[in-house]
């Protein structure tokens, strides 16, 4: 699975029990929603209710002890520290 996204991708299982992508490339096209809790199997599945003409969303369901990760100081401090050099607005 690793292959698959890369290893930065795979680290969410460090604070996640389970991962959800879901994506459209475009309006015409159908979002399709990608979901794994680790151990090298995930399914595919079409999602009808993704609401965004196009992008992705990804989705961490934490852990239980990681829930200070759904602290807006927590994530503004990440983000700050591993984003700083970033040329446009996250």
């Amino acid at each position: 699975m690793i292959g698959q996204f890369g290893v930065g991708f795979y680290s969410a299982y460090l604070v996640a029990d389970k991962v959800v992508v879901t994506s459209r490339s475009c309006e015409s096209e159908e979002a399709n929603k990608w979901e794994s809790s680790a151990g090298g199997t995930f399914t595919v599945t079409p999602d009808e209710a993704f609401d965004m003409p196009r992008g992705t969303r990804i989705q961490l369901l934490l852990k239980p002890d990681n829930l200070e990760f759904l602290e807006e100081k927590k994530v503004k401090e990440i983000i700050k520290k591993h984003s700083e050099f970033i040329n446009f607005e996250i």
